[in-house]
């Protein structure tokens, strides 16, 4: 029955037992912590992982996964069926969970952004994503991966990319390489913002044509646009992708009437 369930779920793939023993070595469950898990599948790390700690909830779109799921999960599982993209993650992720997945690539980059709005209730993510969707979230300014993801989550996270792997490490095999994402959630962000969301508006008007400069995808949308990157010493001619999260924050704060700091 698994392997038939396997051959039908069109765009799943199943890390094996030996890539999933990898992922735990990095992550280090322990006995009492609590994890949520995205993407379960037929529950290939939903098990070792209930087995090392306190509590799992796991979340799995596809209701013939789910069914095998709950047959074959221990009492401290908690298995949930939905769409990670509209499931309420808030009312479902206790305070200091640890979150774990296997997100399917089709929607990562969304939910991604979703998470992002759950940094006050998950200490930490180790997320599998497509390897250039890792790249792009952990990436620095001046690359050419570095975008709107790096951004908003570098205020608010300290990432890195602990682990690579090969199409040969899941069943079916993707056409991709893979990476494990981790995130470590700051208490505070990085800088002061005090508008996120004129902060994220901003980061998502400058990268909205990578090609051009600062000054032409901003000025329609800011009175004293030129002013304000002149007080702050950012040359209107560069590209979103060489500002740093620094940058975008205190370009942030000028702009929305908070309190710049210029010089």
């Amino acid at each position: 029955m698994l392997r038939c369930l396997m051959s039908r779920r069109l765009g799943q793939h199943f890390l094996r037992p030996a890539s999933v023993e990898r992922l735990l070595r990095i992550v280090d469950p322990r006995p009492h912590e609590t994890f949520m898990e995205i993407g379960a599948g037929m529950g290939a790390l939903t098990l070792p992982l209930a087995r090392r700690s306190r509590h799992v909830t796991a979340i799995e779109l596809d209701r013939r996964l789910v069914d095998v799921l709950r047959r074959r999960a221990p009492d401290n599982v908690e298995i949930l069926e939905g769409n990670a993209l509209s499931l309420d993650l808030k009312g479902i992720a206790d305070q200091h969970v640890r979150l774990v997945g296997n997100l399917p690539y089709a929607i990562s980059s969304p939910l991604m952004r979703r998470l992002l709005d759950l940094r006050h209730r998950i200490r930490d993510m180790h997320v599998m994503l497509q390897e250039e969707v890792a790249e792009r979230l952990a990436a620095v300014p001046g690359s050419k991966a570095y975008g709107i993801l790096s951004v908003l989550f570098g205020l608010h996270a300290d990432m890195d990319i602990p682990q690579r792997f090969t199409p040969g490490c899941f069943t079916p095999p993707p056409a991709v390489r893979s990476a494990l994402l981790r995130v470590r959630y700051l208490t505070l962000p990085r800088h002061a913002v005090s508008d996120m969301t004129g902060f994220e508006i901003l980061v998502n008007r400058a990268f909205a044509r990578r090609r051009k400069t600062l000054e032409n995808n901003l000025e329609d949308s800011y009175a004293n646009l030129k002013q304000h990157l002149r007080l702050l010493n950012i040359v209107g001619t560069r590209r979103a992708e060489t500002l740093s999260v620094e940058e975008f924050a205190r370009l942030a704060e000028a702009l929305s009437g908070g309190r710049p700091q210029y010089g």
